[in-house]
């Protein structure tokens, strides 16, 4: 497990997790952790204060940078911290999970919920049409199956937001091909140079 540990003793605000989220970026390029992309987030952190959800669903934690920089968006939305979304953030890998519990703690955000397991047997015991936000950025193989089983919890109006669908388009054929079979429609969004982002609402979604 990672020793990134930031001392503080003053109270959370946004330049505080400003400050948190430059050096686990830093520790996460440094380790080699593929952390979403900065552009990503402050694409992403636009449409979730555009969309103002009360309830997100992240599959795929890894050491918790994109939860907190979701968080931090919607920071903007408001001067109070608690009124910002729940974030439930599954993370299969142990000492991910843990790091990222750690990374929550310090930065004293209550409203960041993470589970540690494997994100197919943990989305069938959650809630269904709860979450107005489905981010996923795991196993690229998996796509598919993540969707599908978080397709009933999202909620009729939800959005979801998926990221490396170019890069790592090669991994995600079955993925790709049912979208098309079914004739769901799906955004791309050229966010960085490395890779894009796709986003598809749930209302347009019938199967």
């Amino acid at each position: 497990m990672t020793k990134f540990f930031w001392k503080y003793n003053f109270s959370m605000n946004q330049n505080f997790l400003q400050q948190y989220l430059q050096k686990l970026k830093k520790s996460g390029i440094e380790r080699k952790i593929p952390n979403i992309s900065e552009e990503n987030a402050h694409f992403i952190g636009k449409i979730l204060r555009e969309k103002n959800p009360k309830n997100i669903l992240e599959i795929g934690t890894a050491n918790g940078f994109s939860a907190l920089s979701f968080h931090y968006e919607l920071l903007k939305n408001t001067k109070n911290p608690d009124e910002v979304a729940n974030i439930f953030t599954i993370e299969y890998a142990w000492n991910a999970h843990i790091e990222a519990t750690e990374h929550f703690k310090n930065c004293k955000i209550k409203n960041i919920f993470s589970i540690w397991g494997d994100a197919k047997k943990i989305l069938p015991s959650l809630a269904d049409q709860f979450f107005d936000v489905v981010y996923i950025d795991a196993m690229k193989k998996e796509y598919l199956d993540y969707f599908l089983l978080s397709l009933s919890k999202a909620k009729k109006d939800a959005i979801f937001i998926i990221d490396d669908v170019e890069k790592f388009a090669h991994k995600m054929q079955n993925f790709y091909s049912f979208l098309h079979k079914k004739n769901i429609a799906y955004q791309l969004e050229k966010t960085d140079l490395d890779d894009s982002i796709m986003i598809i609402e749930r209302k347009n979604i019938t199967l």
